[in-house]
């Protein structure tokens, strides 16, 4: 079941399917703030984004705004969930594009250890669908014991350390590379946006994956 979030009001989506009508469908896992989903919804008017984050007062401000008629600058096709990463809503498959954006804590870990995260998201993602994990290498520096390692992961030690770990969950890792600033802008994100203003190069290391 998906408990759609509107402000602070949290409900089930009677009829997801209905709500999707044939469109390709962009899912951002840990939204945060929402920011990410607004913009991508803007950019994508022919595809339903979806945020999804386990804290709904996080959601409150994004999802009353993409609420509102078009005419005052609602979003139709943008949608606040509350799920976890961990125990997505199987109703929410077949996913086309997974987003994890600067994730931290449970998610982060997730994202590095693969227990139960990266099952979760390739148990709702379609044949192919791809994914993109930014990591915020500011949680390295210095070593956070919420993270779990004290190693901060470069391009080299994504492909060689985790792609067992994503193969073994049904994803097989393309690329591992730094995000230039441009590259960090263009998530519209508060993370980013917050790390592109000390304009500081190499803060953020994109994954980009695919399922198999």
């Amino acid at each position: 079941m998906i408990r759609r979030v509107v402000g602070r009001s949290i409900a089930p989506v009677a009829d997801f399917a209905e709500l999707r009508a044939g469109r390709r469908l962009l899912l951002d896992v840990g939204t945060g703030d929402g920011k990410h989903v607004l913009h991508e919804a803007r950019q994508r008017s022919d595809w339903l984004v979806v945020g999804v984050d386990a804290a709904p007062a996080q959601l409150q401000r994004a999802s009353t705004s993409a609420a509102r008629k078009p005419a005052k600058g609602g979003l139709p096709n943008a949608l606040f969930a509350q799920a976890s990463a961990e125990q997505l809503p199987a109703a929410l498959g077949p996913v086309d594009e997974l987003h994890v954006l600067m994730p931290w804590g449970s998610l982060l870990r997730g994202c590095l250890a693969g227990e139960t995260v990266l099952p979760s998201l390739r148990a709702v993602a379609a044949p192919a669908a791809a994914l993109l994990i930014t990591l915020n290498l500011h949680a390295w520096r210095p070593p956070v014991a919420e993270v779990g390692s004290s190693i901060e992961p470069t391009p080299a030690s994504v492909l060689d350390g985790l792609a067992g770990l994503y193969a073994a969950a049904g994803w097989r890792i393309e690329t591992a590379s730094y995000l230039d600033e441009a590259g960090i802008a263009a998530l519209a994100t508060s993370w980013g946006r917050r790390l592109h203003s000390t304009r500081e190069q190499f803060d953020v290391l994109a994954i980009h994956a695919v399922a198999v």
